[in-house]
């Protein structure tokens, strides 16, 4: 991750529903359709701290800083390991 980008994910202060209500993030099912993957992953990548993003009024979203910086230095948005749960299908984004 390069220093913007960690600097991005460092910031704070800003809570989720400020950076909504500026336009600042993205839905995740958006951020899905970008990066070509699934909402799943989207989420398993917020959870592994790849991706700045939170909830607000129960649907979650990805900033777009953070967006930004991840589709330019990110990795394989499919992933590299196997699933964490038991999808069997391949439908979590998770297999490669």
């Amino acid at each position: 991750m390069s220093d913007v980008c960690r600097a991005i994910h460092e910031s704070g202060g800003v809570t989720m529903e400020e950076r909504t209500d500026r336009g600042e993030t993205v839905p995740v099912m958006e951020a899905a359709e970008l990066l070509g993957t699934t909402h799943l992953r989207i989420l398993m990548l917020i959870k592994e701290g790849e991706l700045k993003g939170g909830q607000d009024g129960g649907e979650w979203f990805v900033t777009r800083d953070s967006l930004d910086c991840f589709r330019k230095h990110g990795s394989d948005v499919r992933g590299e390991s196997t699933c964490r749960s038991s999808c069997g299908a391949g439908s979590c984004g998770g297999h490669g």
